[in-house]
This record gives C-alpha cells, sequence and structure tokens, in this order.
C-alpha cells in the first residue's frame, strides 16, 4: 500500500505515478527528489529521451526485434517502462525499497505493461548475480545511480558475460573532474589533476575504469557513445569477448599531459615528470585515461534517423543538436580548448569560436564546436598552429596597442 502523497505526469508515452513535487521541496521551493520516498527526478528525462533513441538504434544495428534491458536501480520505474513501451524492450528490474516496487507495480498496470517489464525487491548486485545465475543475458544493463556506478560495475559485467552494452550514469562529477582529487584516486584509481576540458576528462576517466574492469575478465570494452549533459556523465560501452579483443583497447588508455599555462594536452604510455615544449611550464598528469574515440558514428548515425520517429520526446530538438555535435567531434580525440582561457592567458580579447574553426578549416584542419563547453573548439591541428590562428584572429580585430601577450 502506498503511504504518501502521489501525482500523475507523462513522460515520453508514458503515464506515471510519483510522488508529489509539491510535498518534496526545499526551502527555496525547487523539487528535491533524494527527498521523496521514491526517487524520481523529471530533470533527467533528456538522459531517458537518449536512452529510449540509443535502445532503438543498437537493436537495429543488431538486427534485434525484442531487446532486453535490465535496470537494478529501477526508483519509479520510469525508465524501465519507457525501455519497454517506446523501444519495444523486456525489462528486469529490481529496487530495494519496498515504495518503490509497489509504486512500480502500479506503474506498470496503469502502462498495461505487465508482460513487458518484471520487477523484485531487491539488492541491486545480489539481482544481477541472480539473473545471471538464470542465465538472463541482456543486451542492455543499464545502471543510473545517485552518485559513481562504480558499486555496480563488477555485478553488471558478469551479467553481461562479454555481450551488449552496459549504459551507466555517473553524477559524482566533482571527482570524475578533479575537482576531488582524493575521491578521483580512491574511488577510480586514477592520478588526478583539473584540466580545462574537465568535462571531457570526467568522461575519459569514467570509460577508462570501465574499460580496465572489463579487460580484467578478458572483456574488451569499446564506447559507442559517450557524453556530458546537465552536471552527469553518461556512457554507453559496447563489450566483446577475447583476451586479445581486450589487449588492444587496454592500448587506448593513457596518461594525459595537460599544461596549465597554454593549454597543451598531449597523450602518453608512462607516467613521467615534464615540462610543456611550448612554454616550458610544468605539466600536469591524469591517468590513466581512455584516449580513443567517445562515439560510433555508425550508431550515432542510426540514432539521429531514430529521432526522426520519435516524435513524442520533450527533449527531441536538444537531443539532435546533441548528437549532431557527437557526430562532427566523434573522430578527433584529442581534448577540446577552452579558447576563453586560451585567450585569458594570451591577454587577448577573445574571438569568434566560428572565426577560429572556420580559419582551421582552410588550412586544412579538421576544427568544431564541442557538446562539452559552449566556450570550447576540438582540433586535429597542432597545437602551435591553434595558438597562432587565435593570434591572428584577435590581433585582426583589436587595436595593436590594445595588445599584451605571452610569446611562445
Amino acid at each position: 500500500m502506498i503511504n504518501f502523497p502521489l501525482r500523475k505526469i507523462r513522460e515520453g508515452l508514458v503515464e506515471l505515478l510519483v510522488p508529489d513535487f509539491d510535498a518534496y521541496k526545499r526551502p527555496n521551493g525547487v523539487y528535491e527528489p533524494a527527498w521523496a520516498p521514491v526517487f524520481y527526478n523529471p530533470r533527467m528525462s533528456f538522459n531517458r529521451d537518449i536512452a529510449v533513441v540509443f535502445a532503438r538504434a543498437y537493436a537495429r544495428l543488431q538486427g534485434i526485434d525484442k531487446i532486453v534491458v535490465v535496470e537494478p536501480l529501477a526508483g519509479s520505474g520510469v525508465r524501465a517502462l519507457r525501455y519497454a513501451i517506446e523501444a519495444n524492450a523486456i525489462v528486469y528490474a529490481s529496487d530495494i525499497s519496498f515504495d518503490a516496487v509497489t509504486l512500480i507495480k502500479e506503474n506498470i498496470k496503469l502502462n498495461k505493461a505487465e508482460n513487458k517489464v518484471f520487477v523484485q525487491q531487491a539488492n541491486a548486485n545480489r539481482y544481477m548475480e541472480q539473473l545471471a545465475e538464470n542465465r538472463i543475458r541482456p543486451h542492455i544493463v543499464d545502471l543510473d545511480p545517485f552518485g559513481s556506478p562504480a558499486p555496480f560495475l563488477e555485478a553488471a559485467l558478469d551479467l553481461l558475460d562479454g555481450r551488449g552494452v552496459l549504459a551507466a550514469t555517473a553524477t559524482d562529477t566533482a571527482p570524475l573532474s578533479g575537482t576531488h582529487s582524493k575521491a578521483l584516486r580512491r574511488r577510480y584509481d586514477v592520478v588526478p589533476a583539473r584540466t580545462a576540458w574537465e568535462k571531457e576528462q570526467a568522461v575519459r576517466v569514467l570509460v577508462g575504469y570501465i574499460v580496465r574492469r572489463a579487460a580484467n575478465r578478458g572483456y574488451a570494452a569499446k564506447p559507442l557513445l559517450a557524453y556530458y549533459a546537465d552536471h552527469y556523465v553518461r556512457v554507453y560501452v559496447e563489450l566483446k569477448r577475447g583476451v586479445r579483443k581486450a589487449d588492444e583497447i587496454l592500448e587506448t588508455l593513457a596518461y594525459a599531459y595537460y599544461c596549465p599555462s597554454c593549454q597543451y594536452t598531449d597523450y602518453h604510455k608512462y607516467y613521467m615528470k615534464r615540462r610543456c615544449p611550448y612554454c616550458n611550464t610544468p605539466m600536469l598528469v591524469i591517468g590513466p585515461i581512455y584516449s580513443g574515440p567517445l562515439a560510433s558514428k555508425e550508431i550515432v548515425a542510426l540514432m539521429l534517423e531514430e529521432l526522426n520517429r520519435v516524435d513524442w520526446l520533450q527533449n527531441r530538438e536538444r537531443a539532435y543538436e546533441l548528437l549532431s555535435l557527437i557526430m562532427a567531434e566523434a573522430s578527433i580525440t584529442r581534448p577540446y580548448y577552452r579558447i576563453d582561457r586560451l585567450c585569458s592567458w594570451l591577454h587577448l580579447n577573445m574571438p569568434k569560436l566560428s572565426k577560429i574553426i572556420e580559419a582551421l578549416q582552410s588550412r586544412g584542419y579538421r576544427a568544431t564546436r564541442t557538446h562539452f563547453d559552449p566556450r570550447g573548439i576540438r582540433t586535429d591541428a597542432p597545437h602551435i598552429h591553434v595558438i597562432n590562428t587565435v593570434l591572428e584572429l584577435a590581433l585582426t580585430s583589436t587595436p595593436q596597442n590594445q595588445v599584451s601577450f605571452t610569446r611562445l
């Protein structure tokens, strides 16, 4: 029996009973999902929209008629139900909370999904172990915890058994981005640093951690889609069996050397002390992190196609913008530049990003905006050419006597 106030909402094609937002507000009047007896965060609807589109695209890519998804941290059941109804999935869901499971059962009835969503009250790790013992082999395991997915990775990897996709959300962005260095080292076994490309750093730390944990089992883990949005990291990592494949993916792990002055960044296999070859500043080191592509163009192209078919999505335009940017930057693996910080170091007014991108492209380099930061660009141009391009554009738009900058 449910003994807390509810309200009915709609998200995607799903009708839901969720805790009444008005009953769980902070003093400033903002709804706080963590205060409710069952967790439902309306601000994560974009995350769930992308999850639905990914599942549809992945099913097409693999030729799967009915995709099987496991969600062991189900909360209100919104994600599980959206997978079932919007992506034609069979979903195995669990939550440790009796109230959550009771509410999920009501929501399953509300959406007539009794033959699509199966729910059980259980500890998340124990539930995944149970499914593995019963030889349930999902195509996707979706970890959407409050905080880090690290405590659930081992059971999820065992359940997937080297086949399918591990989807994971991480909201512990302060450690991942290097702000909380001790937590980063403790939780993800990474030498900590803080870079100007901290959002990409957060994604690469998490992917790298999954790659290492999977390789321990003889699985290769390759990101099909990895992005940063709304103060969380979200990754979709495909697993394949084989120690040779695992060894190949391990070659994508590296230490990132970052200059806190001019933003020069380079990857190396080994940890060592270095100075920036451009400005002689002692470089910061973070790693090991994943240094390869963060998205598969094939899956992103299919997702963009699927967006034309899912006109019910509340965040469809935003999803299109995100995926279009990810497609544009997918083949450039060097971290992005924060142009505002670069110009601050050079003591220059910042040129328009579009002008910098056009100038780099006209010289034969790839260059694009990045989804990670509206002030950033991603390019494969050599570092000195990026600096010189910014200098040239800034100097042509600023009177010479107003410019003071550090020369390389």
